[in-house]
């Protein structure tokens, strides 16, 4: 059965992409592949683990229907991260960080230096 999924894989992702906007719901897309309802499952989870598709459920006709989406690159999460306060953090230069553990004789607790930076943002 592996085989047989990852053989449609390719396939139903190209279905989906192929609805656009539009969007299909499970059961057009099981009727267009002709595969068991337990295969697109498992399908569908993998797509979505990989983040090549999401499910949304919409009104059509007064209804809730859930739909998949292909999701294009523009789609995708973006994440932006300020390195800039995280340079300034004292432990990332710091000669003894090997060293440093909670319970050692180097230790966040009893540095100097990680408390005077803690107090200068503060």
């Amino acid at each position: 059965m592996e085989s047989n999924i990852s053989n449609y894989e390719n396939l139903i992702q190209e279905k989906i992409m192929e609805k656009g906007s539009e969007g299909i719901s499970q059961q057009e897309l099981m009727k267009a592949v002709g595969i068991s309802t337990r295969e697109l499952s498992i399908i569908v989870k993998r797509l979505i683990g990989k983040k090549a598709i999401i499910k949304k459920t919409v009104k059509e006709n007064g209804k809730s229907i859930v739909k998949l989406y292909a999701i294009t690159n523009s789609e995708k999460q973006k994440i932006y991260v300020n390195m800039g306060s995280i340079e300034e953090i004292p432990c990332f230069y710091c000669k003894l960080l090997s060293k440093c553990n909670n319970g050692a004789h180097v230790n966040p607790s009893s540095c100097s230096k990680l408390s005077e930076w803690v107090l200068s943002i503060v």
